[in-house]
Parts: C-alpha cells; structure tokens; sequence
C-alpha cells in the first residue's frame, strides 16, 4: 500500500504535551467519501454504544467533516438518520455536463441543497456547545490559491505543524463554511470562501477559496497524532481489495472519476505511512529500553541516556500508539466520488460498518485494549 513518494519525518512534528497526562487521548480520524460514510457511521454506532467510547480528538476529511461534530456531541441518532435517508436531491443538484463546459460554469453540479442541510445541523448553537463541549474537532480542507493543507479547529490552542497550517473556528459562519469547503470536491462541487464572513480577515484572505481535504490529506491519522492523541481508530471507505474496472474508458467524465480515485488511493497511502513509520520507531524504542531493563541498567540510567536537552524531540517521552484502521473489504458503492445518495444502499453501507468493526475486534489479542 505504501508507495514511493518521499516521506521526511522533518515533516511530521509531534508535540509531547500529553504524554504525562493521566487521561490518555483517544482519536476518531474519519475519511472522504462522500455516501461512503454510512459506512464509517456504521462503525461509530457501534463504538459508542456497544463498546461506550467517546474521542478527544475527532479530524474529519470531507463527509468526515459532516460526521465529526455530531459524533462529538453524541448525536449518533440524528447522524444515523442522516446517512439512511437522504437521497441525491436532498444532497447535490445535477445537471448536464456540457452544458455546464459551454456555459464556463465554476462546478458541474452544486452542494445547495447539502448547504441548507449543514446550515440546519450547525446553527450557531450547535457551535456554541461544540466550542464549549472541550473536544477538539478538526475539519481538512485545501485552499486553491496557497495549495496548502488548512484544517480548521475547535481546539483552544492547537499544535501548530510543519506541513499544514492551522485555524481556529471563531464562528458559526466559518464553521458551517468550513464543513461544506471540506466536502466539496474540485470541479464536481464549487469551492469556498470559508473566511468570508470573519471579522477583521484581509481581503485577500476572505477570498481565498477551499476545497475538499482529500486532495491533500484522505485520512488525517497525523493530524490527531500531533494533537496528542495516544490511540487512534482510523475509518477508510477505500475497499482493501481493490476491483481493476474490466471495460474500456471513453468519455471525458468517466476518465475524470477514475483518475481521481486513483489519486485518492495514492494520498491515503502516503496519508498511512508516515504515521506507521513514526510509530515503528517508537515501538523500537520502547522494545531497545526493556531490553537494556532486563540486562540490568537501571530505569534512571535507561531514561538519561534517552533524554535529550531539546524536549521538543519528538520521539522523547513519548509511547507507542495503538493505532486501529477499520475499512471494507470490498468497494461500497455510492457510485463515483460517493456522490450517489441511495437510502437502500447507504443502510447496508452502514451495517457493513458494523461487521467489519466487530470483524476487527475479532483479530483483537486479549490485553491489546481494554475497551473491547
């Protein structure tokens, strides 16, 4: 799955100011995919009321983006609703696609309708208890004007990073603009100006224009690490075995879909592999320290040796994360992009969830966590 684009860990800063909290964060990083994320609701159904788990930390990538703040607020029923019986006009306007070329159109269709859903979801004091509630909620998107990651926050005071930059929400407008930025997928949704209602914003800032995540960050498994989580459940809506398509490509359209798909699958890879890899080192750690234990160096000699006057370092003081990834195992449907909102479909999407998060606990070695 990994692939061959080069990973520095320079650009990966890991913050230790958790590490020495009693309370250990707990992370829920839900994925792009449009309808496919019946299949992540699925998931959190069950992880919040069979298993009684509730998240700190909640990164969220374009439908993730709509799910995160309700399952940080417990509202698993009305996000069960949500994703069982929406249908395509209650989400996206369609319309033809040549016409929409001809006539210079900014989008092929249009997010309205999913813009009066997210407007009657999060008012402002959906955002009001959000921001108060204490968890951190963070929503990916990609500016069109600087190509840089932007994920917006609830939390009060951020990890800052290298590789993508950090807003904190300030009001409902941002929020709700940022949630549908987030899910709006470039060319098939239009941008948006997520800023164009913050006070005191530069102009050319208010009209700076945002896209769905995905195009940069698919699943932002190193997002939460950086806010200190310590065990992190991970919702992909890309099938493990993945299905070569068995006919020729001839329309434009058609071409566009698969291209995208294949490009998602190559940012989820990349999205995994640095965080894998961070982890592998602390593992290594971890294992190098009870082995110089268990040959007789006591544990303050062990811990001089792997304590450095920078504390920034970001392998210092820090455990090895139990990092959980829960996907199918064959595609879902919701046709391509996800953009296909069909009841019927979405509600086996969603037990297929279920299944395949208790396939997983199933693969769970007795001791691995104490929540299963």
């Amino acid at each position: 799955m990994h692939t061959n684009r080069e990973c520095s860990f320079g650009e990966f800063h890991v913050t230790n100011r958790n590490t020495k909290n009693k309370h250990m964060k707990k992370a829920l990083v839900i994925s792009g995919g449009g309808s496919k994320g019946a299949f992540s609701v699925g998931v959190i159904k069950d992880l919040t009321e069979l298993y009684h788990l509730s998240f700190d930390i909640l990164v969220g990538t374009s439908t993730g983006a709509l799910i995160a703040p309700l399952v940080a607020l417990g509202e698993i029923k009305k996000l069960e609703e949500l994703y069982t019986t929406v249908t395509n006009d209650k989400i996206i306007t369609k319309y033809n696609f040549g016409q929409r070329v001809i006539d210079g159109k900014i989008s092929i269709f249009s997010f309205g309708p999913l813009k009066e859903i997210i407007k009657n979801l999060y008012t402002d004091i959906f955002f009001n208890r959000l921001m108060a509630s204490g968890k951190e909620v963070y929503l990916t998107t990609a500016c069109l004007q600087t190509q840089e990651l932007v994920v917006f926050t609830t939390a009060k005071n951020p990890a800052r990073s290298s590789y993508y930059t950090i807003r904190t929400l300030v009001n409902g407008e941002q929020f709700r603009a940022a949630v549908l930025a987030s899910a709006s997928q470039p060319v098939f949704t239009a941008p948006v100006k997520v800023n164009e209602f913050v006070p005191g914003e530069p102009l050319a800032s208010k009209n700076h224009q945002f896209v769905d995540g995905g195009v940069r960050e698919y699943a932002g498994i190193a997002i939460a690490v950086e806010a200190g989580a310590a065990e992190i459940f991970t919702i992909l809506h890309a099938p493990k075995n993945f299905k070569p398509a068995t006919s020729s490509f001839n329309e434009m359209l058609p071409i566009l879909e698969q291209t995208i798909a294949i490009f998602i699958t190559d940012v989820g890879a990349n999205d995994l592999y640095i965080p894998f890899q961070y982890n592998d080192a602390l593992k290594y750690i971890s294992d190098v320290k009870k082995k110089m234990k268990q040959l007789g160096v006591s544990e303050a000699d062990i811990n001089k040796y792997f304590t450095l006057a920078d504390s920034s370092n970001r392998f210092q003081n820090r455990e090895p994360l139990k990092i959980h990834i829960i996907q199918p195992q064959d595609p879902l449907g919701g046709g391509p992009g996800g953009l296909d909102f069909n009841p019927i479909e979405m509600r086996d999407m969603l037990a297929n969830g279920r299944m395949a998060l208790q396939s997983y606990v199933a693969t769970l070695h007795q001791g691995d966590v104490d929540w299963a």
